[in-house]
């Protein structure tokens, strides 16, 4: 596990989210040039791609009274505000003591957010529905967070604890994910190791995470809040999650003996042996855009949140490939691993690029200001939404995307090799 000297060294500029943000602008410029080697882009078909979000906000929210992107909209699948129900079970007696709580869960759910065994399935007796994909996870997610797994005191079973997720055993990880411990032992097996160092990150950082006697994900998010008038700067935010969790993420770029997460090399150009690190942290900023409400139950205002970047996920990529704006030179597998991590690499950073640019199409077409339609919702009502509903209805297209944008077999992307 990399240390806390390591994590606070210089190399956190690494992490910063404008440099993702910078990276992926210069990436979508190469490739409107025809300069890169597998990404291809035509940018007048970016008309289409809006008309695809206007269509689905329009639908989804008609008063365009949109939430923030995160995770509580799947934990209301079916309709059922099942957190207003476990905060008035638990009847907090402060805005801390919500707020720690609904931040353990938000960030645990982030966290599990990981390719799941095809095929697979979780039946929700509150809402009486069978769901699929991330909204599967997530509900699986709060059940066991609601029935005390990710606690270790019985006494306050609504929190996530380092303790709990070291102990965390493989029978109570499958029944709570209702999923077979014999069938799908390997998964199981990766995601059990997954939370064990998530756990562990927490224990080596009581100065971000320790609270009393408690070490808890949602005490970060408390400290924070302490530290403003009011206010949260979201950018403040993500460093702090990245000093400690960016090295769980496996897998991506290092220097020396610090892992930088989700962030990957790419080849400059063709025949050159000059890279440069392309910072995505898809799964941690998704958390802090899913602490956004926590924080506003609380009383805080959350800042420069649009300064954080769309998702590089396959729901986005394939808004883009659908409506013929994103395409590959070639899509065929015979890629040197090299190749393909440019590749993987390419698709990701241009996807979050494209959806700045229709982000601002968007806001020109309902003439309003970003801070009348901050990127947030734009995510959670239009471009989430859209690419969800294009890769349920071509499993050809997901499978396709999933291949390209995992270089090799890594475990906690969400979408799979």
């Amino acid at each position: 596990m990399t240390t806390k000297a390591q994590n606070d060294s210089g190399l956190l500029e690494t992490f910063k989210a404008e440099r993702v943000r910078s990276v992926a602008n210069t990436l979508l410029d190469r490739a409107l040039a025809d300069h890169l080697d597998h990404v291809t882009v035509d940018i007048s078909k970016l008309d289409q791609a809006l008309i695809e979000v206007l269509e689905t906000a329009k639908q989804a929210y008609p008063d365009f009274q949109i939430p923030p992107y995160g995770v509580w909209r799947l934990f209301e699948a079916g309709g059922v505000d099942r957190w207003s129900a476990l905060a008035s079970a638990r009847n907090f007696q402060s805005a801390d003591e919500l707020l720690a709580a609904a931040s353990d869960l938000a960030i645990l759910a982030a966290y599990m957010d990981v390719k799941t065994p095809q095929g697979w399935s979780y039946e929700d007796t509150m809402a009486g529905t069978v769901a699929t994909g991330r909204e599967a996870t997530a509900l699986a997610v709060i059940n066991m967070f609601a029935a005390g797994s990710f606690s270790s005191d019985p006494v306050d079973p609504f929190r996530v604890d380092a303790d709990a997720m070291i102990r965390l055993e493989i029978e109570e990880l499958a029944t709570g994910l209702q999923i077979s411990a014999e069938q799908e032992e390997e998964f199981l097996k990766h995601l059990q190791r997954q939370l064990k160092r998530f756990g562990e990150a927490l224990a080596l950082r009581p100065d971000l995470f320790g609270e009393g006697q408690s070490t808890r994900p949602g005490n970060l998010v408390v400290k924070v809040g302490s530290e403003g008038w009011g206010s949260v700067d979201a950018t403040v935010l993500l460093d702090r999650l990245l000093q400690s969790l960016a090295p769980l993420w496996e897998g991506g770029a290092a220097e020396r003996d610090v892992a930088f997460g989700d962030s990957f090399a790419h080849s400059v150009k063709a025949n050159s042996a000059n890279q440069e690190i392309v910072p995505f942290h898809l799964i941690a900023q998704r958390m802090v855009y899913s602490l956004v409400e926590p924080l506003a139950w609380a009383g805080y205002e959350v800042d420069e949140l649009d300064t954080l970047t769309g998702p590089s996920d396959a729901e986005h990529a394939g808004l883009f490939v659908n409506t013929g704006v994103l395409g590959f030179k070639s899509e065929t597998g015979d890629l040197s691993d090299d190749q393909a991590l440019d590749r993987h690499t390419e698709v990701r950073a241009v996807t979050i690029a494209l959806t700045d640019r229709l982000a601002a199409m968007l806001r020109k077409e309902l003439d309003v200001e970003q801070e009348q339609l901050p990127l947030s919702c734009i995510l959670e009502g239009g471009t989430s939404r859209a690419g969800a509903a294009i890769v349920s209805e071509n499993q050809d297209l997901r499978e396709k995307l999933e291949k390209i944008m995992n270089p090799g077999s890594i475990f906690w992307l969400p979408f799979g090799a």
